[in-house]
């Protein structure tokens, strides 16, 4: 809901000490920690403890995880948005059963059956329990991307209504390396799998296909197959997914080239030609997609976790800090000698610790414009919850000023930089430097912007409904030691730890990084909660006319 709050008519003295009181605060924070960086160690030992069992949506350790952040949220004096701190989040549950499934493709010379696992994947979003193609004529579509921005359509000059489209992986920036084309080297929206299956949908085709390559993807084929094999959660949308294609997939770049090779097409050739804005779609001659799919379909609920502190002035405008509280829960096959829960101490119990802290810092500072504490679910089963809080949003999303997401902060200690994920988005980073300048830190772009790891954690939910969201992870270039002795410890997590039961709290963590980037978050809150600024996406962002037309 909005609140309403009349404006004052005139200037008063009691406005005036108001004003001076939280210039004094913005100040005082530039060079103090109000953060309690114990409360950090606290909530990160709690929530990733054996007890929480792993936190994964709809188990006991997860009602365990939402009741532990309400009653933080109760004690931080914030309410909820409408009757309730929880927000439902409807899922759906479905698993293809391979064994009587099938994907095949028809060519001149007979039916090339797609093995299941080692050749391809596929699944629906249609909440179906058995859903078909029929000799769906294949198209190469090149990268499957509608770009206004860049002057780029794949889809110009055909329809493909009841088409099953193959497609590239990333945009033509990937393998151009033109920083004027999209963003270079650097993975944009529109290279994600997520952005080509439903632009595809909005086309009106029946099937997508998409190209599977290792570099452009970011990951080996087995991170594919290990992916998408198994149970499938979604979102339990009002339409069922009915505005989804009907068989979503991936192929191995060896398939590709023997489908190709049947339609008498060079592959590589066509690879080189879609680096154009002036391809066009090309019809694989000979070639029809046939599927049948067969579900087993069961429905759940979870939710996030929302509580508000009201703004004084300008209550239904917000600024937003959030962090997703679900983990991976336990392993299904253990004995009682090994490790068997995903405790999930870094992923994410530090970002939830996160915004526990600052929701408990402004308990006792007033701003001018609303702040929202967001912490969601089913970030590991795709962003589902934030997913579904930007699809059905409790509040006006054009409201929402600006967020900021927390997602696995590392205990790396003091370092001198912090590092912005999708870094050159928006005018939120202009702001971070102001705050990183008193302190002679500096920004690091992200090391690997080609993986697109901008895309891949809950702040994308809002910006693709144009709210401006940092994601500024913790830095690497520790303050004793230098970026070796960071990049060891965030390496080292990376290849012994992430996502699994190993990634456990230690009471020797060094927070003392964390309490510094939280207190730069919080000096960055205040100034956008007590002044009328709207940081903008820069220009040529993927995602700055969607933010415009949403506040016209």
């Amino acid at each position: 809901m909005d609140f309403q709050y009349e404006e004052p008519k005139e200037v008063t003295v009691k406005n005036i000490i108001l004003l001076i009181l939280t210039l004094i605060i913005v100040g005082a924070c530039s060079t103090e920690s109000f953060v309690d960086e114990k409360n950090l160690h606290k909530h990160i030992k709690i929530l990733s403890s054996d007890e929480f069992g792993g936190r994964a949506p709809g188990s006991e350790g997860g009602e365990k995880t939402k009741d532990y952040i309400k009653e933080e949220f109760l004690a931080s004096g914030l309410v909820p948005i409408k009757d309730n701190y929880f927000l439902d989040v409807p899922l759906s549950k479905m698993v293809v059963d391979v064994n009587n499934s099938s994907l095949n493709i028809e060519t001149r010379n007979g039916t090339r059956k797609l093995i299941a696992g080692s050749e391809s994947v596929f699944w629906s979003k249609q909440v179906k329990e058995e859903i078909s193609i029929d000799s769906s004529e294949l198209v190469f579509i090149g990268y499957g991307v509608i770009a206004p921005e860049y002057d780029w359509n794949d889809y110009k000059d055909i329809d493909v209504t009841g088409k099953t489209l193959v497609m590239l992986i990333n945009d033509p920036g990937f393998r151009l390396e033109d920083p004027d084309l999209f963003k270079g080297r650097a993975m944009t929206y529109y290279g994600r799998w997520v952005y080509k299956f439903e632009e595809a949908a909005r086309q009106g085709a029946e099937a997508v296909l998409i190209i599977h390559e290792t570099e452009p993807a970011a990951y080996p084929w087995q991170v594919v197959e290990t992916s998408w094999t198994g149970k499938q959660i979604d979102l339990k949308r009002e339409d069922m997914g009915a505005n989804r294609v009907k068989i979503e997939g991936w192929i191995t770049s060896e398939v590709a080239k023997e489908l190709f090779d049947e339609a008498g097409l060079d592959l590589e050739m066509l690879k080189r030609k879609a680096l154009d804005k002036n391809f066009t779609a090309v019809p694989m001659r000979g070639l029809k997609a046939n599927a049948t799919l067969f579900n087993e379909i069961s429905f759940a609920n979870s939710h996030n976790v929302a509580g508000v502190k009201k703004g004084t002035k300008r209550p239904d405008e917000y600024v937003l800090m959030m962090a997703h509280w679900d983990h991976l829960g336990t392993k299904d096959d253990h004995s009682a000698t090994n490790d068997h829960i995903y405790n999930g101490a870094v992923d994410n119990a530090s970002g939830v610790a996160g915004i526990l802290e600052l929701a408990n810092y402004f308990k006792s500072i007033e701003t001018e414009r609303s702040l929202l504490f967001l912490a969601v679910t089913a970030e590991e089963s795709g962003l589902l919850g934030s997913q579904y809080f930007a699809e059905y949003p409790p509040i006006d999303l054009s409201k929402v000023v600006a967020g900021y997401n927390f997602d696995a902060i590392l205990p790396v200690g003091k370092t001198k930089d912090v590092v912005v994920v999708g870094y050159g988005a928006s005018e939120l980073e202009d702001i971070l430097k102001t705050e990183l300048d008193k302190l002679d830190k500096y920004i690091m772009p992200d090391p690997q912007p080609e993986k697109g790891y901008f895309y891949r954690s809950d702040h994308i939910s809002l910006a693709k409904k144009g709210v401006p969201v940092l994601y500024a992870d913790g830095g690497v270039d520790k303050v004793i030691g230098g970026v070796e002795a960071g990049s060891k410890i965030a390496n080292a997590y990376t290849a012994k730890d992430y996502h699994q039961p190993s990634d456990e709290y230690s009471e020797d963590w060094d927070l003392s990084g964390f309490n510094e980037q939280l207190t730069i978050t919080t000096n960055m809150v205040l100034r956008l909660a007590n002044s009328d600024e709207w940081p903008k996406w820069y220009e040529g962002n993927e995602f700055k006319a969607i933010r415009e037309a949403s506040q016209e």
